[in-house]
């Protein structure tokens, strides 16, 4: 539908201008052209504002991501299958991961529930278990979270978890302080991670903050920076006492298709003295509503 139609012509000039002195007895001037008439703006109509999508009552997201690694270490690849449900204790969540690395592959297994307990406060707990190097053989977390500000658009959480891993002796536990800041078009996200690993109590801090634009009832992207103090990584060899820092970047699109289905798509970048990992994923987010 056209907003406005222009004229459909100039106007032409007369045959027979004014001021013609043609004499008397002389055959008479064509008729004047008439003047064209504009075509009447039609009126506008607007667009229909955009019904905002009704919110989920569960979703599944599959994402598959592919990498390389330099000084010979060779590929990593990832796949997880990851869903929600809105439930009336709060939110269930699970996933299913499965790596591959180093010569290794493994599997991991986790359940978390998110239940409110008051219009200020709601808390996290969780558990999964994992196979081979890549992944502890269990682990647990559970997370407290506190809603500041007038609107409550500010959010402060205190955590802490436990890894058993798989070699004797070996696990991780810590505290995560995080804080979330809910704007117009933008979240914006920042922790500290104190990590202590064992064999020998070993201190490994780490900081990240990411920051969200958009949202996913559109478009929306997500990035994240993170810098962290290595004390045990899995390598070719195993899992091995290393002592450098490290640091990942990444930065996801997820796209809105209809109001059931999501594209994801991301790359990311992971350094440490030893060897560096680039990798890039792609997958989906179906959702119920």
């Amino acid at each position: 539908m056209a907003t406005g139609i222009a004229q459909a012509q100039e106007s032409a000039p007369a045959t027979g201008a004014q001021g013609d002195t043609s004499p008397a007895g002389a055959a008479p001037a064509l008729a004047q052209m008439p003047m064209p008439t504009p075509t009447p703006r039609p009126m506008a109509i607007p667009e229909p504002l955009p019904v905002p999508y009704v919110p989920e009552k569960g979703a599944i997201e599959f994402v598959f991501g592919d990498g390389r690694m330099t000084h010979g270490y060779g590929s990593a690849t990832a796949a997880a299958l990851r869903g929600m449900v809105v439930t009336s204790l709060g939110v269930i969540q699970g996933e299913l991961d499965h790596q591959s690395r180093f010569g290794f592959s493994g599997q991991y297994g986790a359940l978390s529930l998110t239940r409110d307990l008051s219009e200020d406060y709601y808390m996290t707990v969780g558990a999964g278990t994992g196979s081979s190097e890549l992944f502890p053989s269990w682990r647990v977390d559970v997370s407290g979270y506190r809603k500041l500000g007038p609107d409550r658009r500010f959010v402060m959480g205190l955590g802490a978890y436990y890894a058993k891993g798989r070699d004797s002796g070996r696990s991780d536990d810590g505290v995560l302080l995080s804080g979330i800041g809910y704007f117009s078009s933008m979240v914006i996200e920042g922790g500290l991670r104190f990590n202590r690993a064992n064999p020998g109590q070993v201190f490994g801090p780490s900081q990240y903050i990411a920051a969200t634009f958009g949202s996913d009832e559109k478009r929306a992207f997500i990035v994240r920076a993170e810098h962290a103090r290595e004390a045990y990584q899995v390598l070719s060899t195993g899992t091995e006492r290393v002592n450098y820092d490290s640091q990942s970047f990444s930065v996801q699109w997820r796209e809105r298709i209809s109001s059931e289905l999501l594209l994801l798509l991301g790359v990311q970048y992971y350094h440490n003295p030893n060897y560096s990992r680039t990798s890039a994923e792609v997958g989906f987010r179906w959702s119920f509503r």
